[in-house]
């Protein structure tokens, strides 16, 4: 038997996904949370196989939640089940530690199959996510940075401090740094130098350095 726990702040779809492993054989809903703080204590409670979890939650939201469970080091399997298909969330998810990514507007046995899914190892990703993804790769791999996060990487890559960047991009040095935590993140790097050297290899040379949008 596979030991989920459902997270979603819609009381509605809890008790629908538990409704729906109560009818199979090999699935079991073990308890449920509306936010990510009370998932977390859940979570350590009752030891599940897996997590099924949207991400827009208010406390702590399906990323944070992920990199929580993560950082725990508790050994289970997560299963983001949400309505946001864009490829920037669907990244940051991946990145944060999920192990399967479906849309609330997939079939209930696609669900059922997913849970199994990452019960088993595997990673189960909804077929518009993974069109949307191969897009937004084949794009540029610059593509998963949004434009903003582009403009302060390309002026760090020229050797701008947070404060030059916030003053030409007339944002606060406090965005800055969100930014730059967010690029590191999100390209796979530790510091401004690595950064930099990324920016060079796949920003196009002709990328211009700001704008003020």
């Amino acid at each position: 038997m596979t030991r989920v726990v459902v997270v979603d702040d819609h009381a509605v779809v809890r008790s629908g996904l538990a409704g729906l492993m109560a009818a199979t054989d090999d699935l079991e809903c073990v308890g449920d949370a509306a936010n990510g703080a009370d998932a977390l204590e859940l979570v350590a409670r009752v030891d599940p196989d897996v997590v099924v979890l949207d991400l827009s939650m208010p406390t702590m939201d399906g990323i944070a939640l992920t990199r929580a469970l993560r950082r725990s080091g508790q050994d289970v399997r997560i299963l983001i089940l949400t309505s946001f298909g864009d490829a920037e969330r669907v990244i940051d998810a991946l990145r944060a530690g999920a192990d399967g990514y479906l849309l609330k507007e997939c079939e209930a046995e696609e669900i059922l199959a997913g849970v199994r899914a990452v019960a088993a190892g595997r990673a189960p990703l909804d077929p518009t996510v993974a069109r949307e993804l191969i897009s937004n790769v084949r794009e540029s791999p610059s593509g998963i940075l949004s434009d903003r996060e582009r403009q302060v990487l390309e002026m760090m890559r020229t050797g701008h401090p947070n404060k030059s960047i916030a003053r030409r991009l007339q944002i606060s040095e406090r965005t800055v740094k969100a930014h730059v935590t967010h690029i590191f993140q999100r390209i796979g790097v530790s510091d401004r130098t690595q950064a930099a050297l990324w920016a060079e290899r796949h920003l196009p040379a002709d990328h211009p350095p700001w704008s003020a949008a």
